[in-house]
């Protein structure tokens, strides 16, 4: 047991440094991220009134979507202990499918958007990086919250980002339609 849960928290320190290293390149500062000192706000056309269709798994598109891909994919913020990167237009995301047995009433989970009940083959099949980036590629320099928190069910319609391996899945978003907003 104890073992199993090292390499689950080895596993996400490497998932949350490959998603930072993701957002970490590129190049300069710029207005159009914000700029060093300032905030991008998220623009309005990014949130959508109604869902798109054609929704896919994370676990499916993990297994056949190629880099520059259109997909649309549901999922819930959370995956690991801080979903949503402070100050980056960026968060991790579960297939919304996944069961989560941490908020189930008789849990008390304090943090249930780690998915902490959930075994790491699950987390690690159906876990997505979620960004919001300018022209350029480069993810903007604002915050998610408080439009979308964590355990916020979105259905992003967006281009797969880079694929450095079959276990990462980026998706830069170019819609959203929050489902279920936490309050």
């Amino acid at each position: 047991m104890f073992a199993t849960q090292v390499r689950r928290n080895t596993l996400v320190v490497l998932l949350t440094i490959a998603s930072l290293a993701i957002i970490a390149c590129g190049g300069q500062d710029d207005a159009s991220t914000g700029g060093s000192d300032a905030t991008a706000t998220l623009p309005d056309t990014l949130f959508l009134s109604e869902a798109p269709d054609g929704i896919e798994t994370i676990a499916s598109l993990k297994a056949s979507a190629k880099e520059g891909d259109e997909v649309v994919v549901r999922g819930i913020v959370g995956g690991n202990m801080e979903p949503i990167v402070a100050g980056r237009a960026s968060a991790s995301i579960m297939d919304a499918g996944i069961d989560n047995k941490c908020t189930s009433e008789e849990d008390h989970c304090m943090t249930p958007w780690d998915y902490c009940c959930t075994p790491q083959e699950v987390i690690t099949k159906n876990l997505a990086t979620l960004q919001i980036t300018d022209d350029a590629g480069q993810v903007l320099k604002a915050d998610l919250e408080p439009r979308i928190k964590p355990l916020t069910t979105i259905i992003i319609k967006g281009i797969v980002g880079p694929r450095p391996n079959d276990q990462v899945l980026t998706i830069q978003a170019q819609a959203i339609y929050v489902e279920d907003e936490v309050k």
